[in-house]
């Protein structure tokens, strides 16, 4: 009798032991392990990937992964909230300066987690993003007509981002079927440039440029012969003589060719181009388009020509010129309109004609201009969307100070900060071009003719009020006030 009461107590105790002992594996003791990794969305739990992107948040899912102490992507110490790491999850934001393996190829495609009790390891593979490819460089040399052509074997860049762990590169026809691989390339250190270098294959008269990376493909069309360029943007469509003028686009290169209006050519042995033939930059000459003129500039290449609406006279609002739209009367204090008014002491030297100028102590609201009835131009089709359209015009500060202007259109008072709009910030001493969306002026409008008809003319429906930050006595001008339709 005894001996059986031996016997049981002996097994109780060996069934505790087990017991305790599996605890120690779950939450303490036991070799962590991890199953998957998946979002923190408890409703996507099922879905989960070996696959993410920098700055993807997410949660590795495992056994006995309490107590960590670090967690390691890529071979790099990351960041964890202990808050949140349990025996079977733990958060983590992948970050975004995390060096992937598509710039050291050295390193390990895992995650590693280590805890106090044992690491487990996760094959897992982050990328920095789907790659793309904006445009291509080459020296072209020319042929037997005269015309730059691309050679086979020579060396043409392809420009772009993301280009991380490229798997292939070949030249496909326009229906991107293959001609044939690029087997000879390099890639620049920032993986945002490709040397390749062409097979010995004809070249076909159009083509594309296929990378296909890990995280995805990347496209690019090309020419034997130069691409035909395109204009995005220009930093102003109504510059005054002196004044810098920027467009930009692609493929701006092996210029033959600027004109404004179709009066005007720019001295292309003074235009500037930049390596990646995304910008021209040249000076507004003295002389300005006449109210004749196209109201384009064009430029032209090798490649072809492109165009984009500039000195658009039709959409003059007012350029203090005679070429405003129609007023019932105007009036302000320190200021000068146009240009017989101005003070013998003003130091803009460089302008179209008139312009509005204000001068003296700063005096906060009455620096201003009212105008009173102010029309609009007849040329913008009333259907246009208001959000294509834009409000611009050119100021010049002197005092190197930051500059507000509150500006009334349609009897919407708006601030704007003024600020050149491509460089981003004040230009002390030299005409800067300011941009407002005219949705600020009309954000209750869905097009042009919705805003038109809510004007009230018999009121001052156009002002400009300003005040500098400094008390100094200052020297503000405003010239060409006009709308713009973006294409």
């Amino acid at each position: 009798m005894n001996r059986l009461y031996i016997l049981l107590a002996v097994l109780l105790a060996n069934i505790a032991l087990l017991s305790l002992s599996s605890c120690s594996d779950d939450d303490n003791g036991g070799t962590p392990e991890i199953h998957c990794v998946r979002t923190t969305d408890p409703a996507l739990a099922d879905s989960t990937f070996t696959d993410a992107t920098l700055g993807q948040m997410i949660l590795i899912e495992g056994v006995n992964l309490n107590n960590a102490l670090h967690v390691y992507i890529n071979d790099q110490d990351v960041y964890f909230n202990s808050n949140y790491n349990t025996s079977t999850h733990l958060i983590v934001t992948i970050p975004s300066d995390l060096i992937v393996h598509g710039v050291d190829e050295s390193l390990p495609l895992e995650i590693r987690v280590v805890t106090t009790h044992g690491t487990a390891t996760y094959a897992f593979h982050v990328i920095a993003g789907v790659p793309s490819l904006e445009l291509y460089k080459a020296d072209l040399e020319l042929n037997a007509d005269g015309i730059p052509e691309m050679k086979p074997g020579q060396k043409v860049t392809l420009v772009g981002t993301m280009l991380h762990e490229i798997q292939r590169i070949y030249v496909a026809d326009l229906d991107t079927v293959p001609l044939y691989d690029v087997k000879e390339f390099r890639i620049n250190e920032e993986r945002t440039e490709i040397d390749v270098t062409m097979p010995a294959n004809a070249i076909p008269e159009f083509g594309i440029f296929v990378v296909e990376c890990y995280a995805g493909e990347a496209y690019c069309g090309f020419s034997r012969s130069p691409m035909k360029p395109e204009i995005a943007d220009i930093s102003t469509d109504m510059p005054v003589p002196g004044q810098k003028v920027v467009i930009y686009g692609k493929y701006l290169t092996t210029l033959t060719a600027i004109n404004i209006g179709g009066e005007i050519d720019i001295n292309i042995e003074d235009v500037t181009e930049n390596e990646t033939m995304t910008e021209l930059v040249f000076t507004m000459p003295d002389q300005i388009p006449s109210k004749e003129s196209n109201g384009l500039i064009s430029v032209s290449t090798l490649g072809g020509k492109a165009t984009l609406p500039f000195y658009r006279y039709d959409w003059i609002y007012e350029d203090f010129d005679g070429n405003g739209t129609s007023m019932m009367w105007q009036w302000g204090t320190n200021s000068y309109w146009g240009a017989e008014n101005k003070p013998a002491d003003c130091p803009v030297s460089v302008s179209t004609g008139g312009f509005l100028y204000f001068d003296g102590n700063n005096t906060g609201w009455w620096n201003n201009i009212n105008v009173h009835g102010k029309t609009v131009p007849e040329a913008i089709d009333a259907s246009t969307p208001l959000s294509k359209i834009e409000f611009r015009y050119e100021v010049y500060l002197q005092e190197d100070a930051k500059l507000t202007s509150n500006v009334t259109l349609f009897n919407k008072e708006v601030a704007v900060p003024v600020s050149d709009r491509v460089a981003g910030n004040v230009l002390p001493g030299k005409w800067m071009s300011v941009s407002v969306p005219m949705t600020e002026f009309g954000p209750d409008f869905s097009t042009w003719g919705e805003l038109v008809a809510s004007d009230v003319l018999d009121n001052d429906n156009f002002k400009v009020y300003h005040a500098t930050e400094s008390g100094d006595k200052m020297h503000t001008a405003y010239d060409n006030f006009r709308f713009y339709v973006k294409e």
